[in-house]
């Protein structure tokens, strides 16, 4: 069992290792704040609408969005970019009427009402609007260097990361998913120095995040193999999808 729990510490350092180069490499072809606000708004697509996500990003960039500055304009933006809502009234004259997606191109059937993506966006112009101000980096970066106390157990690393992810329109249990595969592994990437040690304790100490089809998947064979830390839970990820046939590529 110890060498079970040992192997999935391993994994989930993998997985963060592959996470970070990602990030990585999309700081090579984007600015900082966009590439942020590209990761986060692909975080709110589900696996069903995350290309749409994307797509959506790239037509209403972050600089856009800072422009726009108000909520309520940002929502009226977005909702008019994805192809959800036909008027216009109140956008600014430099904001491009011709660019936008069809409504046809997401995903909406079978969707939870609370997932739906015009929920979702209507959601994220609450948080666009607090990162708008200071940019989205800094938002993040001020926040993580703004706390002062040591992360000694899982209780202190589940504060940080309630602080750093306090943020409007998006629930508790995706605050905590974008933080550990968007904040975390960016911040990794772009700062590496000054926020490693801090990150680092927040991976291995975070209690596990909720089960998933994978998670549920490995406590069915390994029933006594309760994943202890967010680090074991992402281990356990990458267990189970090397086991469907995937590969692992160790640093």
């Amino acid at each position: 069992m110890e060498v079970l729990r040992t192997d999935l510490e391993r994994l989930g350092d993998i997985w963060l290792f592959q996470k970070v180069q990602r990030m990585k490499n999309l700081l090579k072809i984007a600015e900082p704040d966009e590439a942020l606000y590209r990761e986060l708004m692909v975080s709110l697509g589900y696996p069903k609408n995350r290309v749409q996500f994307l797509n959506l990003a790239l037509l209403l960039p972050f600089k856009e969005i800072r422009l726009l500055k108000t909520k309520d304009l940002i929502r009226k933006a977005l909702l008019y970019r994805a192809g959800f809502e036909e008027n216009v009234d109140e956008l600014p004259p430099f904001f491009d009427l011709s660019l936008r997606m069809e409504r046809f191109q997401w995903v909406e059937k079978g969707i939870r009402p609370a997932n739906h993506p015009r929920r979702r966006l209507e959601g994220a112009s609450l948080f666009l609007e607090e990162l708008a101000g200071i940019g989205a980096v800094n938002f993040f970066l001020s926040r993580i260097k703004g706390w002062k106390r040591k992360i000694e157990n899982s209780v202190d690393a589940s504060a940080f990361v309630r602080r750093v992810m306090e943020l409007s329109g998006v629930g508790i249990q995706r605050r905590q998913e974008s933080f550990f595969n968007v904040i975390l592994p960016f911040f990794l990437a772009l700062f590496p120095r000054e926020v490693e040690s801090q990150l680092r304790v927040v991976f291995e100490l975070h209690p596990p995040l909720a089960s998933n089809f994978l998670i549920k998947s490995f406590l069915q064979k390994y029933p006594h193999i309760l994943p202890a830390s967010t680090r074991e839970h992402f281990g356990i990820i990458m267990l189970m999808k090397n086991s469907r046939g995937g590969s692992i590529n160790t640093p």
